[in-house]
C-alpha cells in the first residue's frame, strides 16, 4: 500500500458545466491524476492474485493427504480479500484525507460549494473505481485459485460471477465506510487504524473473550458480512442479510461524514 499526497486541480470559481454531473468530473480528473491510486489498485491486484496461488496452493497439497478441501475456487480465493481489501481503505482514505493533509481541501469546496454534493460526487466516483477493481480481483483471483485446485476447486461460472460481484458490493461499501469516516476524523492514519480495528481485529476479539453476545455481536461486524456476500454462504446469515448489514454500516458513516462536514470549516 502507498501513500500519495494529492494535489487538487487549482480552480478559483465553481467548476465548468456546474451541477452534480460537473462535480463528477472534476472528482474522476482528480482520482486519476494521483500515482496513490495506481499504486494502491496495483498493489491490491498483486496482493489478491498472489494468496489465491498460495491457497489453491495449499489446498491442493491439503487434498493430496486425503484432506477433504473440495470447495469452488472462488469461495477459496475470496481469502484472498483479507489483505487487498485493506488497499481499498487506503484507496478511498486517501480520496478524502490526503486533501485536508495538503490543504487542498479549500480548493476543491471553492470548486464544488455545496458540501454534500461535493461528498457524494467523491463517494460515487471512488465506489465505482473500487467496484470495477474488486470485479477484477476477485474473477483473477479465483481462476489464479482454480489452476492449481484443479478438479478439486471446481467452479460453474454462476459462482465465479456471483463472487466477483459479491466482492464488488462488499470493497464498495467498505469505501464508503472510509470515506464517511476519513470525513469526520480529517486524518488518514487515524481511519485506517479504525479501520483496521473494526475489520480484523474486533471480531478476532469478540470470539476470544467467549460472551455469546459478543460472537453474535462479531458476526454482524463488516468483515463477517463480506465473506457472506462474496461466497454466498448462509452461516451466520444469507447474502441478502449480509448486504443490509454492509449498507447500514456505510449510511451510518457517510450520514456521519455529512453532518460532521456541514458544521465545520475546511
Amino acid at each position: 500500500m502507498m501513500t500519495a499526497t494529492t494535489t487538487a486541480p487549482r480552480l478559483v470559481g465553481p467548476v465548468r458545466g456546474g451541477g452534480f454531473k460537473g462535480a463528477l468530473g472534476f472528482e474522476w480528473t482528480k482520482i486519476w491524476s494521483v500515482r496513490a491510486t495506481w499504486w494502491n489498485l496495483l498493489v491490491g491486484l498483486v496482493l489478491t492474485v498472489g494468496f489465491a496461488v498460495i491457497v489453491g496452493m495449499s489446498a491442493d497439497a491439503s487434498a493430496k493427504k486425503g484432506l477433504d478441501v473440495t470447495t469452488p475456487a472462488p469461495h477459496h480465493a475470496s481469502q484472498a480479500f483479507l489483505l487487498s481489501q485493506l488497499t481499498v481503505v487506503v484507496l478511498a482514505t486517501l480520496a478524502l484525507t490526503s486533501e485536508y493533509s495538503s490543504g487542498s481541501i479549500r480548493s476543491t469546496l471553492q470548486s464544488v460549494p455545496v458540501r454534500g454534493r461535493m461528498l457524494l460526487s467523491k463517494t460515487l466516483v471512488v465506489i465505482s473505481v473500487v467496484a470495477v477493481a474488486g470485479f477484477v480481483f476477485s474473477v483473477l483471483g479465483s481462476l489464479a485459485a482454480g489452476a492449481f485446485m484443479g478438479d478439486y476447486g471446481a467452479y460453474t461460472s454462476g459462482e465465479l460471477f456471483g463472487t466477483a460481484f459479491g466482492a464488488a458490493a462488499y470493497l464498495a461499501l467498505l469505501a464508503t465506510m472510509a470515506i464517511g469516516l476519513g470525513t469526520m476524523l480529517r486524518s488518514a492514519a487515524g481511519t485506517i487504524t479504525t479501520l483496521i480495528m473494526v475489520l480484523l481485529a474486533l471480531p478476532q476479539l469478540m470470539g476470544v473473550i467467549g460472551a455469546k453476545w459478543l460472537e453474535t455481536a462479531g458476526d454482524y461486524m463488516p468483515s463477517v458480512a463480506g465473506t457472506v456476500l462474496m461466497t454466498q454462504d448462509t452461516d451466520p446469515y444469507s447474502a441478502g442479510t449480509a448486504l443490509v448489514v454492509l449498507v447500514l454500516w456505510a449510511l451510518v458513516a457517510i450520514v456521519g461524514g455529512h453532518a460532521v462536514l456541514r458544521r465545520r470549516d475546511a
